[in-house]
């Protein structure tokens, strides 16, 4: 055997052992070393999947669809939001929402801003954040750039304007309409 064989066999055998000679567990982890991903679900009732027409009266170009999984990792507090966006339609889109998990009180565990400047015809692409643990709903709205359902075409110089998509959300949580609370008058005057 030529030593550069006998050389390149050794550093192989040697890679194959640091695991086993390191100390300690990567983060995420589990005791066994296994990174045990599994998705969150929420015991409330309510739909996982929504779909919203396109706003206008023309002839739906397709719907944009959004997957929001939910995942827990091993260890304490460990919590990933993973949303996958698909374009199964025939134009380039644009998509801008701000996405919201609420806890059993009704009160605000997680927000993200979930853009994607242009995703070409049956292009898709995952977007993923960190989250807390405890939510039990999920809901969703425009950014200030984008009406309901927040996705349009990009035309050819680049630019978002309105189409007739529709969006379809499929999530590990409830899917809730929000609306901003305002304050009642009583509250005003306090």
């Amino acid at each position: 055997m030529n030593r550069y064989l006998q050389a390149g066999i050794g550093v192989l055998v040697f890679a194959a052992a640091l695991p086993a000679l390191a100390s300690g567990k990567k983060e995420g982890t589990g005791a066994e070393g296994g990174a045990a991903i599994a998705p969150i679900d929420s015991n409330l009732a309510g739909p996982r999947e929504m779909v919203y027409p396109p706003p206008q009266a023309s002839e739906s170009q397709g719907n944009v669809a959004v997957s929001a999984t939910m995942m827990a990792g091993a260890g304490a507090g460990k919590c990933r939001m993973n949303f996958i966006i698909e374009n199964p339609t025939t134009v380039t889109v644009a998509l801008g929402m701000i996405a919201t998990t609420v806890n059993a009180k009704d009160e605000v565990v997680d927000n993200w801003v979930v853009n994607v400047g242009a995703l070409p015809p049956r292009g898709q692409t995952v977007r993923l954040f960190s989250c807390s643990l405890g939510a039990v709903q999920f809901s969703m709205k425009p950014t200030s750039e984008f009406t309901w359902p927040p996705v349009r075409c990009v035309n050819a110089a680049g630019e978002a304007e309105p189409c007739a998509l529709g969006l379809k959300v499929t999530a590990t949580l409830p899917i809730v309409e929000r609306t901003e609370k305002k304050p009642d008058k009583d509250e005003k005057k306090k």
